[in-house]
């Protein structure tokens, strides 16, 4: 876990004590209020929302917990808001609540989403179902998950459930001053749902979608709303509230932290904001959310049609295609920045800061993957994934840092993939950093560091399966911390030197930690225990290379 993610991950605990004691305890699923159909549906939307129609909406309205394995159990980091669609439990919500790795926030993405039933409006929802996603898209910020299994883990029977659910309006028919009412679970709101009502102020148009894009109202969306209900009088869902601001491209004026919504005894600027009034809300309609609706209902696979700047979003075309590699001049560089120049160069010196290769590229697309995998003396020592958004055709430069040191020695080479399928794209030639003529391939060598400091490599694994680990976290705390000391600071930022990630064989180098000076590390991965080493130490006369490679388990 990332230690922005961990950050996130503890300012919820407090707020989320009762629903974390029950997931704690396995607690059994409970039967929800059996909903009551109006006995009327009109074509036209009454003055108000009558109270039958108010007691199903409620009993729909689900809180959503993004559920994360600490130390084996399930607990959770952030809370959102949900609406059951259908009496099998599929639920329509937020992207970035059912999977902030569609918005690019893969460290944030849970392990599990636990789902929160309604069973007295004056009472906390009660943990009692396990959701998964079924379809997302991050653009739009909408996401259709389906219940699999009690908070208990034991599968249910969807077509028993008989949820309460909530009828799919038409939001290309609303108007502006026609009524809304939303329904959620705000974190001001504690943890009983809270029903807010207002007027349909207008709409936002954005690219790629159009005209109607949002919902604009002066009904109160805060923290935690997220992902819930928007009705209109006849009890018909018409859309998600989704931002506390008009449109993507409009900054919320009026909302203050003067609640202490984390319940941490202190008001700062860990607490959600307040909205205080005069400014307006969004809110996804809910005839975007058709397309996911009906790739869920079938079981389909569904893929965005829109492009999301940062996110993986589109599968490739297959023809993408990579030539005409050049090493280019980083003679600039800082220890902060890699600049390079359009000069082609044939080897770098001792005291080059960084390398970077330039190429022509072709048949790209828009929001696919593209992977690039760095090799010094034939094993890799560095792998980057990103999406795609530099158009199809074109020249494109990247570059392999050290974190402000000098490279170290050796053959370099840069290999491409592309697509879903991570198909080879292109490979460049080798070039050489100082004096080169490095080792041919065998597993685990590494430069000698400078006399002052020491390296410490190795490879992350699973201890039962002996197969490596992706992507683990590595940390290395700050001088004197040991472990207990930074998870009693709640995993505070302050508390760590430096931290990185294994590559896709699970293998990790840190390089430069000083001899005489203690230090801890610590290894970990979602879904496993942390393991770590507190108070080691380098003497003068250890070796400058020590390999550590660390079993985890669950």
């Amino acid at each position: 876990m990332k230690p922005n993610f961990l950050k996130h991950f503890w300012v919820f605990l407090s707020v989320l004590a009762i629903a974390a004691l029950a997931c704690r305890g396995g607690a059994p699923a409970v039967e929800p209020v059996t909903p009551q159909t109006p006995t009327d549906n009109p074509t036209t939307a009454p003055d108000q929302l009558s109270s039958t129609a108010r007691s199903n909406l409620i009993s729909a309205t689900v809180q959503i917990f993004g559920l994360f394995n600490q130390n084996g159990e399930l607990v959770p980091g952030y809370v959102g808001s949900g609406t059951i669609l259908s009496p099998s439990g599929m639920i329509l919500t937020n992207a970035h609540v059912a999977s902030p790795a569609s918005q690019g926030d893969p460290e944030s993405e849970p392990d599990a989403l636990g789902i929160a039933i309604i069973v007295s409006e004056d009472k906390p929802a009660v943990p009692s179902y396990i959701a998964q996603v079924m379809a997302v898209d991050g653009f739009l910020d909408l996401a259709v998950i389906q219940i699999t299994s009690s908070i208990n883990g034991s599968a249910v029977d969807a077509n028993s459930l008989n949820l309460p659910y909530v009828q799919l309006g038409n939001s290309d028919n609303v108007h502006v001053g026609d009524s809304l009412n939303i329904f959620g679970f705000p974190s001001i709101g504690g943890n009983t749902i809270t029903f807010t009502q207002g007027t349909i102020s207008g709409f936002s148009s954005e690219d790629q979608i159009g005209d109607r894009a949002w919902i604009k109202t002066d009904a109160t969306i805060s923290g935690g709303n997220s992902g819930g209900l928007a009705a209109d009088n006849n009890g018909h869902i018409i859309g998600v509230p989704t931002i506390a601001a008009a449109s993507r491209d409009t900054e919320t004026s009026d909302c203050r932290t003067v609640q202490d919504t984390n319940g941490d005894g202190v008001v700062d600027q860990n607490d959600s904001c307040v909205p205080i009034g005069g400014f307006l809300n969004g809110i996804r309609p809910v005839n975007l959310a058709s397309p996911l609706i009906q790739a869920a209902q079938s079981g389909r696979a569904y893929t965005s049609p829109f492009t999301q700047s940062g996110v993986v979003s589109q599968p490739g075309s297959g023809n993408e295609a990579t030539a005409n590699f050049v090493w280019l001049d980083t003679s600039t560089s800082s220890s902060q920045k890699c600049d390079w120049s359009d000069t082609a160069v044939n080897s770098y010196t001792d005291s080059a800061l960084c390398i970077a290769a330039g190429f022509e590229y072709s048949g790209m697309t828009d929001g696919e993957l593209l992977v690039e995998h760095w090799y010094l003396n034939n094993e890799k020592v560095g792998e980057y994934s990103y999406a795609w958004e530099w158009g199809e055709t074109g020249l494109f430069g990247t570059y392999l840092p050290n974190e402000g040191n000098p490279m170290p020695a050796g053959d370099y080479r840069l290999e491409l993939f592309a697509g879903d399928g991570l198909k080879p794209i292109g490979s460049s030639s080798n070039v050489t950093v100082g004096s080169g003529g490095g080792n041919s391939g065998g597993t685990g060598t590494q430069e000698e560091p400078a006399s002052d400091t020491i390296l410490v490599f190795g490879q992350v694994y699973d201890a039962s399966t002996n197969k490596p680990i992706v992507g683990a976290y590595v940390f290395v705390l700050t001088p004197g911390t040991t472990y207990d000391e930074w998870a009693n600071a709640n995993y505070a930022e302050s508390y760590i030197n430096t931290y990185l990630q294994t590559d896709a064989e699970g293998y990790y180098t840190i390089t430069g930690i000083p001899r005489n000076t203690e230090f801890t590390l610590v290894y970990s991965s979602q879904g496993y225990y942390d393991s770590y080493a507190d108070n080691l130490i380098a003497g003068p006369d250890d070796l400058p290379l020590i390999e550590l490679n660390v079993g985890l388990s669950k």
